[in-house]
């Protein structure tokens, strides 16, 4: 028999991850089970790590996000009584005066906000919405906020803010809007009338979005509107100014949001999120499905019920990607402990541990406040990074993990461990038929094109039928820049091959080529 070389290549393409389809059916490039790896450019790689960042939190962070006070950059972070600020790596509670806020603990909520002509405004669901002016030195409850009015979300909009699912002196209204009048730049109000719907001289109103039985979740903006989100349909607001100064208009009927954080914005024109049962993109006209016949079926299966609501969505601009972020079954304290990355450039998904994390902030992480080489946790040699330089760009966003379980702040995508523990990553392929699925194959080399450093460990095995169970070698350590191939003797119709590494190095691979014989058709 004829020796023939089966050769898979990412650059054609592209690598992926895929879990729906059946693994002897699906194209070459898609591998059937990751872990902490990357898809991009065409090549599949290991996953970057996280290291702690901004000193050492107060207590444990459950939400933050990054605003600047005249000509200091903050973080703002929330646990569960309490608010805090960073100033560099210094941590100070600036919790309102009159005390702490109702915990969150066991509540299911967490803080949420934004900036509104430069005054921070965040809200827990639980208190009055809190503000933080330019001028100030805390947090303060939001002037002249109906006493007895609390809200689910608080969202800045044009010149007001809205808020939803509100519960008015005890009265649930899962279904209501209430939004201010106009709030001029700096201020957190308009005067006393800025939430009294009643007041011809105030454009605040209030109005009920009925129609599906679903309740409010969220809402941010899309273009020129505000994408509202129930649990079961999508609706629009629209500035129209006049007597009623919004508009409201039913977008889609027949699909809503996960859980309140679980929608994101790529881009000024769309969003992405994951509904009951799917991970759609849409325009605010058009909505398509983006997970569907790849790894839906995966993502749905992994997320612990008890918890789902903590489900949540980041956007990771600088890699052009979107991180689902779950909890999976039995995650400790129910945090999200897991990420599946979709990069809608490319239109691949990997996956990604996480350190129990209950929220992901995008923002300025100067790394001159987390790389340290006091707080590196690898060495000299190890190091990614060449000497000066640095992975940081004052004009681009990065990703902050509230590392809740830790009591840590993290810097995502840095360095090559999680916080000094070894990264394993991990990609396989079984059901390849290399070639000719009837024939029996025997299989005596693999040549991967792998670059990068130190070693990856090559397993290869077969199954003789499908679904019968794939039986490995031993597993092979393929140098980097050293080796060009590993030998193995394998045989069987069905070819399975496993590349792992345990060490952290970095490495990406952008194809590969499996020596086989034919050796009956029995």
């Amino acid at each position: 028999m004829v020796k023939e070389i089966f050769d898979i290549s990412g650059l054609q393409t592209g690598f992926t991850f895929n879990s729906d389809l059946s693994p002897y059916d699906m194209p070459a490039n898609m591998f059937s089970s990751v872990e902490n790896i990357r898809f991009n450019d065409k090549q599949a790689g290991s996953i970057e790590g996280h290291i702690a960042a901004l000193g050492n939190p107060t207590v444990a962070p459950y939400w933050t996000t990054s605003w600047r006070q005249s000509s200091t950059n903050l973080w703002i972070y929330g646990g569960l009584t309490a608010l805090h600020k960073i100033t560099g790596t210094t941590h100070a509670d600036v919790t309102r005066s009159s005390g702490a806020y109702t915990t969150l603990a066991d509540t299911g909520k967490n803080w949420q906000g934004d900036a509104l002509g430069g005054v921070l405004v965040v809200n827990n669901g639980i208190d009055v919405p809190q503000s933080y002016l330019q001028s100030g030195s805390r947090f303060v409850d939001l002037a002249h906020w109906p006493s007895t009015l609390r809200c689910q979300v608080i969202v800045p909009f044009r010149n007001h803010l809205i808020a939803l699912n509100l519960t008015d002196n005890g009265t649930e209204l899962p279904y209501s809007i209430r939004w201010s009048d106009a709030i001029p730049e700096g201020a957190s109000n308009n005067g006393s009338t800025t939430w009294t719907t009643a007041s011809t001289a105030s454009e605040s109103s209030q109005i009920t979005v009925g129609g599906t039985k679903g309740h409010l979740l969220n809402a941010i903006p899309l273009g020129n509107d505000l994408m509202v989100y129930k649990e079961d349909s999508i609706y629009s607001l629209t500035f129209t100014g006049g007597t009623f100064t919004f508009a409201l208009r039913e977008r889609f009927k027949d699909i809503g949001l996960f859980a309140r954080d679980a929608v994101v914005q790529i881009s000024n024109n769309e969003h992405v999120l994951v509904s009951t049962n799917d991970v759609v993109m849409h325009n605010g006209s058009t909505l398509k499905s983006v997970i569907d016949d790849q790894v839906r079926t995966y993502l749905f299966s992994q997320i612990d019920s008890a918890s789902a609501s903590k489900t949540f969505l980041v956007h990771n601009k600088v890699r052009n990607e979107v991180w689902i972020c779950y909890p999976k079954t039995n995650a400790t304290n129910g945090f999200p402990d897991e990420a599946l990355i979709w990069n809608y450039r490319d239109n691949t998904w990997s996956i990604r541990a996480l350190p129990g994390v209950n929220y992901i902030a995008r923002g300025i992480v100067n790394p001159d406040l987390a790389n340290t080489w006091t707080a590196t946790s690898t060495t000299w040699a190890a190091d990614t990074l060449t000497w000066a330089q640095q992975p940081y760009n004052p004009t681009i966003d990065s990703l902050l993990m509230c590392g809740t379980n830790d009591t840590k702040l993290y810097l995502a995508d840095s360095g090559i461990t999680f916080d000094g523990t070894a990264i394993t990553s991990r990609m396989e392929r079984v059901g390849l038929h290399a070639g000719n699925p009837s024939a029996v194959k025997s299989i005596t080399k693999v040549f991967p094109r792998i670059e990068g450093t130190g070693t990856v460990n090559i397993s290869v095995g077969a199954e003789l039928q499908a679904n019968q169970g794939v039986s490995y070698s031993d597993p092979v350590s393929f140098t980097i820049g050293t080796d060009s191939e590993i030998d193995c003797r394998v045989r069987g119709r069905y070819l399975a091959l496993k590349f792992e590494n345990t060490t952290g190095n970095q490495f990406n691979m952008s194809g590969y080529a499996v020596e086989s014989e034919a050796v009956s058709d029995r």
